[in-house]
């Protein structure tokens, strides 16, 4: 029997049930890499090769390839700017001209923000190299040890709301785990699977990186640091409610999204950015020197212009969250790499929607 690699990596454990994460579309866009044994990739696949479940349900999709034609790519960059960070700083200023040219492409967008004490956006989604070069340039060191990914990537998430009819995609340039968020873990990792934001990393150690650089470090002064917003509005991010900054499920509506990582989340030491690729269809990349972190890069560009983009309109189905499961129809083995599920709501027309 043929051993697939499915990608529904979490499907056991998001059953959340919420209607009010609504969206503008009821098709629903799954990208999947599809590999062989080896880690080559597997090209010619057509949609009958495919077997696309929803909730255990067959499904009859569509599937464009970049040579079809495919969506564009809207894509933010967060980097890490914390102090010990500093060393990775000056490798990350170097790789602009590969963002463009490996990732986004010309119908693609890029943005750049940065997070230490505090999450500050350096340039809005654009299709200007120049500007996104530029914004790299803005990069600084904030507080030593203040990383606060979750926030950051809360905001990434906001932001990659608005690109409709794109394949939105947030990579973090960062250690593996975040230092001081508001944001918990469980939240952001329902904001991506809500608005369908695939997650890659290029993770680093800080300690190992110091030694790549002369660059001293730098130890802005201390900052008060705000109050949890969240408690307040309800929401991943502390803004009002609404289509691009959806509410949390209900505690009953919801269980714990990160229980079915066992091990890795043993004595409360989760390694985040390997829970938000794992929940998002994503992959991490590991690096110290700028040959690897330019390596990263490319990696993440093949990555996304190898995929095949699944599409489906689902049936009349409940609102909430719906697991993805695809198969290949086709003898051999292989590996499959996909966005685990979707959620659906049900609008006030009665007519179910989907992300």
């Amino acid at each position: 029997m043929v051993r697939y690699l499915l990608a529904a990596m979490f499907t056991s454990v998001l059953l959340a049930q919420d209607s009010r994460f609504a969206t503008q579309s009821r098709l629903v866009l799954v990208p999947v890499n599809v590999t062989d044994m080896k880690g080559r990739d597997v090209a010619n696949l057509r949609a009958d090769d495919f077997i696309v479940l929803d909730n255990g349900n067959p499904q009859k999709a569509m599937v464009d390839t970049i040579d079809t034609g495919i969506a564009p790519v809207a894509l933010v960059v967060a980097v890490q700017s914390s102090g010990i960070s500093s060393a990775v700083l000056e490798k990350v200023e170097k790789i602009g001209s590969l963002i463009p040219t490996l990732v986004t492409g010309e119908r693609g967008c890029a943005g750049l923000l940065s997070f230490a004490e505090k999450v500050t956006w350096l340039q809005e989604c654009t299709k200007d190299p120049d500007l996104f070069q530029r914004a790299l340039y803005d990069l600084r060191p904030g507080r030593p040890k203040d990383a606060r990914m979750l926030d950051a990537a809360n905001s990434a998430i906001a932001h990659l709301r608005k690109h409709s009819n794109a394949r939105r995609v947030l990579l973090l340039i960062s250690e593996s785990r975040d230092r001081n968020s508001e944001t918990s873990l469980e939240s952001v990792a329902i904001a991506a699977q809500s608005a369908g934001v695939a997650v890659y990393a290029a993770t680093y150690s800080a300690f190992k990186t110091a030694f790549t650089s002369k660059r001293a470090l730098n130890q802005p002064p201390e900052s008060n640091r705000p109050k949890r917003p969240t408690d307040q509005t309800g929401t991943v991010n502390g803004q009002s409610p609404g289509l691009v900054n959806p509410p949390l499920p209900p505690p009953e509506q919801r269980v714990d999204i990160l229980g079915g990582l066992g091990e890795l989340l043993r004595l409360h030491k989760a390694n985040t950015t390997e829970v938000l690729t794992r929940a998002t269809g994503g992959t991490a990349f590991a690096f110290t020197k700028q040959k690897a972190l330019e390596e990263a890069i490319q990696k993440l560009g093949s990555d996304l212009h190898s995929q095949y983009l699944l599409s489906f309109v689902p049936g009349a189905s409940p609102p909430g969250y719906h697991a993805i499961e695809v198969r290949l129809a086709r003898p051999g083995e292989f590996r499959l790499r996909a966005r685990p599920g979707y959620w659906a709501a049900e609008d006030p027309g009665s007519t179910t929607r989907a992300q």
